[in-house]
């Protein structure tokens, strides 16, 4: 079965050391059972501060999931102060998880192919978009046989994608367009030609207007936005999870939703705006690699597209509005490719849900 790659893919190298915000700290490291059956009997380095009989005794199982005990300052243990690994320098690469094999490499195994994708979790993925943010992917529905009903979910994907990538179009616009669009195509009869209509120039270009025509409320976003925050951030905060990104974020954020800000928020925002704005090129970088990534994942259907599309702009706002609030407590300094690309590695970190936990946090 042949493997299908985005045009950055191939350029992707670890930075292992000099690694601003490393993958081995702060995240729950997920430890598959073939590789927990081999920890259970292979010595630990005898360097580890705490020494375990094995390897596996420095594990937890987590809602069913084996995963690696952080110390108390939140790293894996195995973690040196060099931030290389121990198991790695002690016992080669084969003694990975997989987890910490693959990251931040992503693979979706489809019944005709198999696509790969690097995740946004990673700065040096985010490193790699700032320096060519017009990413390249593999157009499915040209390269590959596929059953009639599949060719028209790749379709779908192939239109957004090019929504997504438009410089015309604002990253909301995109968005908001997109989101119409796929809410209103029909479950069934969709054919290739009623899906070229959705799609055209003359639907996109009347909706485009529409939208840019409706009246939103800055003030009705921005609390809405703050609930978001808090909400994501519940359980990272119970955990004492990246407190050095959240705890004055949440600070403002709870001020602001008691009323006790002193400023306009909505005369912030529109300053706020026109540095954002400026980042628009990363921002259409990253949506379109989640696009590419998730918006359709094995066995979905438009439905499952739907809530993916509304996954993935409710990831966007958060990493949106977290910014803005750093924005705010920075003094509203310029905001950096720094400033972006940390938001949206931590962030994409506290919202990478598997499907079933993607589906029970929108019912809640």
């Amino acid at each position: 079965m042949k493997t299908y790659y985005p045009s950055y893919y191939k350029n992707f190298i670890c930075i292992a050391d000099k690694c601003p915000i490393t993958c081995c700290q702060e995240w729950n490291i997920g430890v598959d059972d073939t590789t927990y059956d081999r920890w259970c009997h292979t010595a630990p380095p005898n360097d580890m501060p705490y020494l375990h009989k094995v390897l596996s005794d420095y594990t937890s199982l987590r809602e069913h999931q084996h995963t690696i005990t952080l110390n108390d300052e939140k790293k894996c243990p195995f973690l040196c102060k060099n931030k290389l690994c121990r198991l790695v320098l002690h016992h080669g690469d084969d003694i990975l998880s997989e987890t910490c094999t693959m990251f931040p490499r992503e693979y979706h195994h489809f019944a005709t192919h198999t696509e790969a994708s690097l995740m946004p979790a990673c700065p040096a993925v985010l490193d790699l978009w700032q320096m060519q943010p017009q990413l390249l992917f593999p157009k499915i529905s040209e390269i590959v046989t596929l059953s009639p009903e599949e060719q028209i979910l790749f379709q779908v994907r192939d239109h957004i994608l090019q929504i997504v990538q438009c410089p015309d179009y604002s990253p909301e616009l995109s968005l908001l367009e997109s989101f119409y669009i796929l809410s209103e195509l029909p479950t069934t009869a969709l054919s290739g030609t009623l899906l070229a209509d959705y799609f055209s120039t003359e639907t996109q270009t009347q909706l485009s207007a529409a939208i840019t025509n409706m009246e939103f409320s800055t003030e009705d976003m921005l609390y809405e936005c703050n609930e978001l925050l808090q909400d994501l951030a519940v359980n990272y905060q119970k955990e004492g999870l990246y407190e050095t990104f959240l705890t004055p974020l949440l600070d403002l954020a709870g001020s602001i939703s008691s009323n006790t800000y002193p400023a306009d928020l909505s005369q912030k925002w529109k300053l706020f705006r026109a540095h954002w704005d400026k980042h628009a090129p990363l921002l259409r970088a990253f949506l379109s690699n989640e696009i590419f990534a998730d918006l359709l994942l094995p066995d979905n259907d438009l439905n499952g597209m739907l809530i993916h599309l509304q996954w993935i702009g409710m990831e966007y706002a958060a990493i949106r509005y977290s910014i803005f609030l750093s924005w705010l407590l920075s003094g509203e300094h310029p905001l950096t490719y720094n400033d972006i690309r940390d938001a949206i590695v931590i962030l994409t970190r506290m919202t990478g849900y598997d499907d079933d936990d993607i589906y029970e946090y929108l019912e809640n």
